[in-house]
């Protein structure tokens, strides 16, 4: 089963709810975004983290929680999501799946294998809109060998992804 992690605040600022959008705070934002992974999982049920900044805030310690079935973390101090999941990145995890936009955990996730899709693509599999500006990110590669067939580390991240398709 794929686990899908997810940067909080980079989808929410790819992702543009609409009236929620308009004059909502941040809080608000966070629970429409868990919200809508919530109904989700009940469809599809893959473990799904968010991890959402708290690069700024007092805390010393990850604060953790679960919101009906998602685990939810929140940073320490000095830290942003993208070095936690970089950092989780590279433990290598089979099964993994990161949901962001950022060139940076992009990058990371092609260097060690890892299957990932970005904020639009995953809302096309929860139901959201579709993005027409945002391409495939996995389509970029240069094949070399068989021109039939994809390499390897890419015939596994579309076995990944195909595994939580709707």
């Amino acid at each position: 089963m794929p686990h899908i992690v997810i940067d909080g605040y980079n989808y929410i600022n790819r992702i543009k709810p609409g009236d929620v959008q308009n004059n909502a705070n941040l809080e608000m934002l966070r629970n429409y975004l868990l919200e809508r992974l919530f109904n989700y999982k009940r469809q599809k049920p893959n473990k799904i983290t968010v991890i959402f900044d708290a690069y700024k805030s007092p805390s010393l310690t990850r604060q953790r929680e679960n919101y009906k079935g998602i685990d939810v973390i929140y940073t320490k101090e000095n830290e942003t999501a993208d070095e936690l999941i970089i950092e989780w990145i590279r433990r290598k995890p089979s099964g993994m799946v990161v949901v962001t936009s950022d060139r940076a955990i992009i990058d990371e996730a092609k260097r060690y294998g890892i299957a990932f899709i970005t904020p639009t693509k995953m809302e096309d599999l929860i139901g959201g809109y579709k993005n027409e500006d945002e391409e495939d990110r996995t389509s970029k590669t240069i094949k070399k060998g068989n021109p039939k067939k994809l390499p390897k580390k890419l015939r596994k991240v579309t076995r990944d992804i195909s595994k939580i398709k709707i």
